[in-house]
């Protein structure tokens, strides 16, 4: 029998929309930083700006999810797109700090409404018998965009100045807004009789590895945050290509960490994967030249890919199969968490004691993840129940 088709027209169309919001995600994140202290802020301005959008997501995330589930899942589609393109429109009009971090609301709202719809939706259009083959080539999408989004931030931001940069970052959220018209597979559903309880929003049992995904979270946070300042303040040319490399290695571990946790198991995995983030992080705390900062840019994202790819997979492994639903909110939640966290604490160490200090703590916490892992799951073994093969993101 043939194989379903997976590259059908609502699979096509959730796709571009992925790349094209997130990557007018990724470039207010590389620009907002640098503008913030444009108008001036510190770098502590850009870790609170950061921590206003993770904790916005986090708060309204389970909201969300309930609409998706009542209504509908474009509607959400819709509400992300569309307040990411009218938050991007309105940075460039943005003089103040206190308005700065009132749109990091706005934007909080958009960032939770699309992370949270768009995996849905994947799963939703793309045929049962190729699921892990759908939500892999998803998580090469988000990736991607992680690359293209700085690069492009910082080669307009060089000829065309910050307007010009937010504008074209809101006409790209524009075109994902046009592109929720394709998404039309929904059937209508039956309502249920009363919203889920909130307690029934979060899974228990992954709370382990949210715990280990919240402290990777906090060393990330870090690098999405400052280090474009980083790179202005140590005089490093181009440290835009650190996100290109970044990916590099991230999409690239992800191929095969799958296969590797099922036939070795999570922890010959996630423990060399934390030491890789840790050592990406020492690099970042000394070096001062690009193919340091390239250098550390592939140690991390080796780690990170892999690191994170694991924590799914002990969450799929760990919830009920009825409970996924539920273990993947959890797991983002904690992403939050952690992002929230890193970004505000990081910004006032690295305003305080310089950037070198900030990311030696990134690794620190990144190495306490390590102790704590051995702690909670000391007997931790190989498992071959799931096989999660291509890019886990």
């Amino acid at each position: 029998m043939a194989p379903e088709k997976l590259w059908n027209r609502q699979y096509i169309a959730i796709n571009l929309l992925v790349f094209a919001c997130f990557l007018t995600q990724n470039i207010l994140i590389t620009t907002v930083p640098l503008y913030a202290v444009e108008i001036g802020g510190t770098p502590s301005t850009a870790g609170a700006f950061m921590s206003v959008i993770s904790l916005t997501a986090l708060v309204l995330r389970p909201v969300l999810g309930n609409l998706m589930d009542v209504r509908s899942r474009r509607l959400v589609l819709v509400l992300g797109a569309s307040t990411l393109a009218l938050v991007a429109f309105l940075f460039g009009f943005t003089a103040t700090l206190a308005l700065l971090l009132g749109l990091g609301v706005l934007m909080g709202l958009g960032v939770s409404a699309l992370s949270t719809a768009t995996p849905t939706v994947v799963a939703d259009v793309t045929p049962p018998s190729r699921l892990a083959e759908g939500i892999s080539l998803y998580g090469v999408a988000t990736n991607l965009t992680m690359a293209a989004g700085p690069f492009l931030a910082f080669l307009l931001m060089k000829s065309h100045g910050f307007s010009a940069t937010f504008l074209t970052a809101s006409g790209i959220a524009l075109l994902g807004l046009a592109l929720t018209r394709l998404v039309d597979y929904e059937k209508r559903r039956k309502k249920p009789v009363r919203p889920p309880s909130s307690g029934a929003l979060f899974e228990r049992t992954v709370l382990r590895p949210s715990l280990y995904q919240a402290c990777m979270a906090f060393g990330l946070a870090v690098v999405i945050t400052f280090l474009p300042i980083y790179g202005a303040s140590r005089g490093i040319p181009d440290i835009g290509l650190f996100y290109t490399f970044f990916a590099a290695g991230t999409v690239t571990v992800s191929f095969f960490t799958g296969k590797m946790v099922q036939k070795h198991g999570a922890r010959r995995v996630f423990l060399p994967a934390l030491a890789f983030q840790a050592a990406g992080f020492l690099l970042l705390a000394t070096a001062r030249s690009l193919p340091q900062v390239l250098a550390a840019a592939v140690l991390y994202g080796l780690g990170n890919g892999a690191g994170f790819a694991v924590v799914r997979i002990m969450g799929m492994q760990a919830a009920p199969p009825e409970r996924r639903g539920a273990a993947n909110a959890t797991m983002f939640a904690s992403m939050d968490v952690g992002i929230a966290l890193g970004a505000l604490l990081l910004g006032q160490v690295s305003t305080r004691f310089g950037f070198g200090a900030a990311f030696t703590l990134g690794a620190a916490v990144v190495l306490l993840d390590g102790v704590l892992f051995c702690l909670l799951d000391p007997s931790e073994k190989p498992s071959g129940k799931i096989a999660l093969e291509g890019p886990q993101a």
